[in-house]
């Protein structure tokens, strides 16, 4: 009953400037009870003595001081997961935006070269792949100024056909060639 009550002092005591202090450490009044009576507790159940209040007190700055340490390290580590975890969703939420849309894209691409005639069609694709104009009008058996011309055509027809999404088309096939 006698250490009841001398609890009870303690507690009336010490706990008020306590959480003050904890406050002050934090910059935040969440969770400050909670260091301050996580460490009255661990006194509570220690078998801890002190000669004198001014030792008690000592110990129960130093206890919740380094608790509140502990908070504001777990706190920070928590954020910057959190800022990690949301850039990173950010980032690729952005990528599958890109995609969607850069497929999306490369689709109606494709369905629209499907309108052009043979010959531009096959000018087209030969020179997607990489082929010089040249070479087109060997592999076709035409001339140079013809495969210039079909391809001139089938340009015209694309932007006309696929409008704002040219300009998307051209700047995802040849924005990595702007990077640099």
């Amino acid at each position: 009953k006698k250490r009841e009550t001398a609890w009870q002092q303690l507690y009336e005591e010490f706990y008020p400037a306590l959480c003050t202090y904890v406050a002050k450490l934090t910059h935040e009044n969440v969770g400050v009870e909670d260091i301050v009576q996580e460490c009255m507790i661990g006194l509570w159940d220690s078998s801890l003595q002190f000669p004198n209040v001014k030792s008690l007190a000592g110990w129960l700055y130093k206890a919740v001081y380094n608790r509140a340490l502990n908070m504001i390290r777990d706190r920070d580590n928590a954020r910057r997961l959190l800022g990690n975890y949301t850039s990173e969703i950010s980032y690729t939420e952005e990528m599958a935006i890109d995609l969607a849309i850069e497929e999306s894209v490369i689709a109606k691409f494709r369905s629209v070269l499907s309108e052009l005639s043979d010959q531009q069609r096959q000018v087209m694709n030969l020179s997607l792949e990489g082929l010089k104009v040249r070479e087109i009008a060997q592999l076709l058996e035409v001339s140079e100024n013809t495969v210039k011309m079909q391809k001139k055509r089938a340009y015209a027809y694309l932007r006309e056909r696929m409008g704002m999404v040219w300009g998307i088309l051209l700047y995802s096939f040849f924005s990595d060639f702007f990077k640099y």
